[in-house]
């Protein structure tokens, strides 16, 4: 009997050091990027003010303002896959100079997760280039992942770091708008982030209509739509009329009918649009308020299509990531047909745009 416990106790002991060894070395799984080699980028931002769901920024100097958006970097722990992509990013923004970079979500992936965001965050402090993030569905998945409130309210304690926790009362997690002031104060444009959440749970299936059996994504909510009338009047009751950008992950529900029916402009379609499995209300609201000129959204990795909705642009983001499916591990496409990059937006005094797709890999 005694001979048998001390079997038991030695089998559990080594399973439990076993398993402390996995959880240690999957905690210590980074990035794969020396960032300490970084090198800051001079600078003309600065912060003029902050809310709970709002941050107001300038550039010092007269001109175009930049914004460099990556999405679907899908940091996961693939030491050499996760160094391929923040080496283009980091490359990118170097070779672009952007005053504002806005990462389009599923930006850290997998479980353990917490050091690969922590990483990507000193990042954009070690470039000193201003940042903000959307969540996206994959945001909070995994075992011993950090939560998604968890990773907003991490970013938003580092310096140059501009996304907010948002309000309480409000659906989703980092709802915030940032308001970009030309050199004399007057203001140029408003990105609009919000978030999208994974999943549409039972109850949400059950508000907005979908059927029980339909497994659907998720997106932005009632809760959140009043919430952006309701800033986009407080806005232009400080600075008047505006233009705006709307940034969210998951594309919204009129994407995939725009494609059929609409104004097709650019890129191409090479899988369904996995779609926000409901109408919000969002894009009738970006419609009623006015200064909707664009939604752009992640998500599906081979996508890269912009269209046009009622004179509202309905865009993917240029995928950014190597570590998730894209053209060579789902098509085995060659390199010059990769689509991994980022999109430019170079902004003008009035808030007009221009859009600029960069490619990686042609």
């Amino acid at each position: 009997m005694k001979k048998a416990v001390k079997i038991i106790v030695a089998f559990l002991l080594v399973a439990a050091i076993g398993f402390g060894g996995f959880i240690f070395y999957q905690s210590s799984k980074g990035i794969g990027y020396d960032i300490s080699a970084v090198e800051k980028i001079e600078s003309d931002v600065e912060i003029v003010s902050e809310t709970e769901d709002s941050v107001t920024i300038k550039k010092r100097s007269d001109g175009e303002f930049r914004v460099l958006m990556f999405t679907d970097t899908h940091l996961k722990g693939d030491k050499a896959l996760d160094n391929l992509t923040v080496t283009h990013m980091v490359n990118n923004i170097r070779e672009q100079k952007p005053d504002l970079v806005i990462l389009g979500g599923d930006n850290v992936t997998y479980g353990f997760n917490k050091k690969r965001n922590v990483q990507l965050a000193e990042l954009f402090e070690g470039l000193g280039v201003y940042w903000a993030t959307v969540l996206g569905n994959h945001e909070g998945d995994g075992f011993m992942s950090y939560d998604r409130a968890d990773v907003i309210k991490l970013f938003s304690t580092y310096d140059h770091c501009l996304v907010k926790e948002g309000k309480a009362e409000v659906d989703g997690n980092g709802n915030c708008t940032i308001n970009i002031l030309n050199a004399d104060g007057t203001l140029k444009e408003v990105f609009f982030l919000m978030d999208t959440g994974d999943y549409m749970t039972a109850e949400s299936k059950a508000e907005y209509g979908v059927t029980d059996e339909d497994d659907v994504y998720d997106g932005v909510k009632t809760s959140q739509v009043e919430w952006y009338k309701a800033k986009h009047d407080e806005i232009e009751a400080e600075y008047g009329k505006f233009k705006s950008v709307t940034v969210v992950h998951i594309p919204l529900y009129q994407t995939e009918r725009e494609y059929a029916e609409g104004d097709f402009l650019y890129g191409d379609k090479r899988e369904g649009v996995c779609e926000s499995g409901f109408d919000s209300g969002l894009f009738a609201a970006m419609k009623e308020k006015g200064s909707a000129q664009a939604a752009y959204f992640g998500h599906d990795h081979v996508n890269n299509f912009g269209v046009m909705c009622d004179g509202i642009l309905l865009s993917y983001m240029q995928p950014s990531g190597y570590s998730a499916y894209n053209m060579q591990s789902k098509f085995d496409a060659p390199e010059s047909e990769w689509l991994q990059g980022c999109t430019l937006l170079k902004i003008k005094a009035d808030g007009t745009y221009d859009a600029e797709r960069i490619f990686n890999h042609q």
